[in-house]
């Protein structure tokens, strides 16, 4: 509790003002006085019967009006966008070269130009001023700041066109970077390999050590894990199931049993059976392990019995050089060579291959240094179930927003909250990119939301009407205001520049940009990186509104998230022959801790909530979804 005092007469009792401020906002704090009459009456407001509009925080070019909350400043919005160490933005610096290119009077160059052009000619005028100003704030950033948020590639001059073709190239660029270090944990990871450190020793006649271990198979951990998983701590996704729907009190359930015996792949001490995991043709595998020590290495596929087919296939190998290669145990220094270590590698299930239980094995060169190995070094044997891509049909819900805890300080009144969900499906070929038609929902603003409120937030967010992928789907929800002029410019604003994105994202994947993105994504294509492609697209998409929103709107986010579902991942959800997966959390590019709490799971139905917790705003605000399959 801070107390403040009129300093003017050192009795307290005839003070003009007597104020105590409670401070519970993590953020920066704005406070405004007025100037009271020597008496004990409350401070009125200098003229008429409200205060003039507030400043806005640092970098904002929207005044904040009479009861809004206090908002975060550009800076420290930036310091938290800074410091997960984004890929930079080509979307936002595309942007922002075209706005400077329209308020300095130069014509479209062409036909993406004119498109751009007729859509910022067409923002009202207040809205323009907007735009200069936001402008503004882009330039006040230092040189290393623009560096780390905008692709620099796009740092042109205002007299050069932006044509697609070097858009496409940026944008494809950013998604190599962010797939490398989604799959790979190295942004150059698509397109370099690298052999992981060797931790190969010669075993004495009584060591059965495993040298050269699969440790995950699509993140799922394996019988050869190491250190050795018990039993009852595999998690439920990581074990093969057999579910059948039953009636609870007039409900369908899911009752799911763990399978034991007779099992598809590996198996447990106990004869518990380990999940066989399910892959379309044409898809990557990811493996990661222990050993994998040449870019050489083969991975070798066996359908079970009754099939005979034997394939090899090539392997991208990027090995691990951050795990140490010893440590210091007992005052002894020895190898690293359990799980701790992440070499990864994939391969892709060729297209042409019939569905089956297919056994997963590695086949390298030895280059261990030791010969008793032989010429080939053979990793432990996994499996993978081959399946057709999926032909179903899905449709994605929003049930319910729920504040758990408003954002602080709650007594300065309660919270005006917006969300925004876009979602747009995609389809990954060996040309390119396909975009489907883009789906939108906006709230309606909820006001004067309090801790411990529901509100009603049906809407479907995305019904597939065609064959695609997966989907991308974008969510933002912000702490806004109240007063209608700041809400209809922020409102303006945003909605241009979601439009200038799809305007974008068009180009980029049909037509002229088509060939440049192609071109671009080959390395990824080639991989059969469709899924981390789809997860790439929707943090590229968010990071560009994120930074764009920052550089000049006094709103503060208090929800984000990206989501890259597959049609395999969304036919895993609402499938019930799996059970319920675990419960999962990530931090977003903004620092929003996001929570994923799985509620129920019926057949074809999945429901779960997505819990946002903003430490800077100490709130929390919960999201209640529903996936169905409808074909």
């Amino acid at each position: 509790m801070t107390t403040t005092k009129n300093k003017s007469d050192p009795d307290e009792k005839s003070s003009g003002c007597h104020i105590d401020i409670r401070i519970e906002s993590r953020g920066d704090v704005s406070i405004y006085n007025c100037t009271a009459p020597p008496t004990l009456q409350p401070c009125s407001p200098p003229s008429g019967d409200k205060f003039p509009p507030l400043p806005p925080p640092e970098g904002a070019c929207v005044p904040l009006s009479l009861g809004a909350k206090p908002k975060q400043s550009r800076k420290r919005k930036l310091e938290k966008l800074l410091a997960n160490k984004p890929v930079p933005s080509s979307l936002a610096a595309s942007f922002f070269h075209l706005s400077r290119r329209f308020l300095n009077g130069q014509s479209a160059a062409n036909s993406f130009e004119e498109s751009v052009f007729g859509l910022l000619q067409s923002l009202p005028p207040e809205t323009k001023g907007v735009l200069s100003c936001a402008l503004g704030s882009f330039d006040s950033l230092t040189a290393n700041e623009r560096n780390r948020l905008f692709a620099p590639a796009l740092k042109l001059d205002p007299n050069a066109p932006l044509d697609v073709s070097t858009l496409a190239e940026a944008f494809a660029s950013e998604l190599r970077q962010r797939v490398g270090t989604q799959v790979f944990n190295d942004p150059g990871g698509t397109e370099d390999e690298r052999p992981g450190q060797n931790r190969f020793f010669k075993p004495g006649v009584e060591d059965f050590t495993v040298q050269f271990r699969i440790c995950r198979v699509n993140g799922l951990r394996t019988v050869s894990f190491d250190p050795p998983v018990l039993p009852g701590d595999f998690l439920p996704e990581e074990l093969q199931q057999h579910c059948e729907p039953v009636l609870v009190n007039g409900e369908p359930k899911l009752d799911c049993q763990v399978q034991k015996g007779n099992c598809p792949g590996n198996f447990l001490s106990d004869l518990t059976c380990l999940r066989v995991p399910e892959v379309e043709t044409g898809q990557a595998v990811m493996l990661e392990g222990v050993n994998f020590i040449s870019t050489d290495a083969k991975v070798r596929l066996a359908a079970q019995a009754p099939g005979t087919i034997m394939r090899e296939v090539d392997a991208h190998v990027v090995g691990d050089i951050e795990t140490p290669l010893t440590e210091v145990v007992n005052g002894t220094t020895v190898t690293i060579r359990d799980c701790r270590v992440h070499d990864r590698m994939s391969f892709v299930v060729p297209d042409d291959l019939p569905d089956g239980i297919y056994s997963v094995q590695i086949a390298m060169p030895n280059v261990s240094g030791f010969p008793d190995f032989g010429d080939t070094i053979l990793s432990n044997v996994e499996f993978i179930q081959v399946i057709p891509p999926s032909t179903a049909r899905f449709k994605i819900s929003s049930e319910t927003l729920h504040a758990r805890e408003e954002t602080s300080p709650a007594s300065f009144g309660s919270d005006e909250v917006r969300v925004r969900v876009i979602a747009i499906p995609f389809t990954v070929t060996a040309t390119g990119l396909t975009r489907g038609p883009e789906q939108q929902f906006d709230s309606p603003e909820f006001g004067d939301v309090d801790s411990g409120e529901t509100r009603d937030m049906t809407a479907v967010l995305f019904q597939q009407d065609a064959p695609t992928d997966g989907v991308v789907m974008l969510i933002w929800g912000y702490e806004i205001d109240s007063e209608k002029a700041y809400r209809d410019q922020i409102n303006s604003f945003t909605d241009a520049f979601l439009h200038y994105l799809k305007i974008a994202l068009a180009a980029i994947v049909t037509g002229l940009g088509a060939g440049a993105l192609a071109l671009g994504l080959k390395d990824l294509i080639k991989l059969g990186l469709a899924h981390p492609i789809i997860l790439a697209i929707a943090a590229a998409i968010t990071l560009a509104v994120i930074i764009f929103v920052s550089l000049w709107a006094p709103a503060d986010l208090i929800i984000e998230d990206s989501l890259g579902l597959m049609t395999l991942d969304l036919a895993g959800l609402t499938n019930a022959n799996l059970p319920l997966p675990s419960s999962s959390a990530y931090t977003s590019q903004q620092g929003i801790k996001v929570t994923i709490t799985p509620l129920e799971k019926s057949p074809n139905q999945y429901r779960e909530r997505r819990d946002y917790r903003s430490d800077d705003e100490d709130s929390i605000y919960q999201i209640t979804f529903r996936y169905n399959r409808v074909a």
